[in-house]
């Protein structure tokens, strides 16, 4: 999967030089809200063109589009997920005009002190990191975000639940909720984490790392 990203990474920067694809413009958003679930790729390239990225992972394929509007110069990001070449998903969201800082790793320190008497983050920055997090494309990019989120941070077992159903896979979840498993300020209402869970043995494994059971 890294070297996946890589590569990803190397068409970002050729993409400066016009190998992967140019910025195009948008006259209105009507353009891509005429994109439906179902449609194949054939009609997407059709109503938007072609796409600046594209990515694969097993049966699942993405493209990325970079649009200008035409009257507001606002640049935005449209990303269509394909399932055996059919739309299933689609996304758009105003790209940042600052360049985004690379993530760096960093060392995540375990709380020395019971949580109870913490807060959670503040709903304003949850969202934010939330919201950072999920227009992620694949599992090991959220993961890294989250790791770097969560630094002197105190979640809700809510919050928590909401970032663990980000991940596609049990095995995922279950990483993302050793991340913060001691970083919840409720910890006994771990139940609603262990239901994002799909698994009835990863159910019973993230009750233990939560406390809940004894092990």
């Amino acid at each position: 999967m890294r070297r996946f990203r890589q590569t990803f990474l190397v068409c970002g920067l050729s993409a400066l030089m016009s190998s992967c694809g140019s910025t195009l413009t948008l006259q209105s958003n009507k353009d891509f809200m005429q994109v439906k679930r179902g449609m194949t790729q054939t009609e997407v390239r059709e109503i938007l063109g072609k796409p600046s990225y594209q990515r694969f992972n097993e049966d699942m394929e993405q493209w990325e589009y970079q649009k200008t509007h035409a009257i507001s110069g606002q640049e935005t990001t449209i990303i269509v997920d394909f399932i055996d070449g059919h739309v299933s998903s689609m996304d758009s969201f105003d790209t940042p005009t600052q360049p985004v800082p690379p993530v760096e790793t960093i060392v995540i320190e375990k709380p020395q002190h019971p949580n109870r008497h913490l807060r959670p983050m503040n709903e304003k920055d949850f969202g934010n990191l939330y919201e950072t997090i999920k227009r992620k494309s694949f599992d090991d990019e959220r993961m890294e975000l989250l790791s770097v989120g969560i630094v002197k941070s105190y979640f809700s077992c809510d919050q928590c639940a909401d970032l663990v159903s980000l991940f596609t896979w049990d095995d995922n979840k279950m990483k993302a909720i050793d991340l913060m498993a001691n970083r919840l300020v409720d910890p006994g209402n771990g139940e609603v984490i262990v239901k994002q869970l799909s698994s009835m043995f990863k159910q019973d494994d993230a009750r233990k790392r939560l406390g809940l059971i004894k092990r």
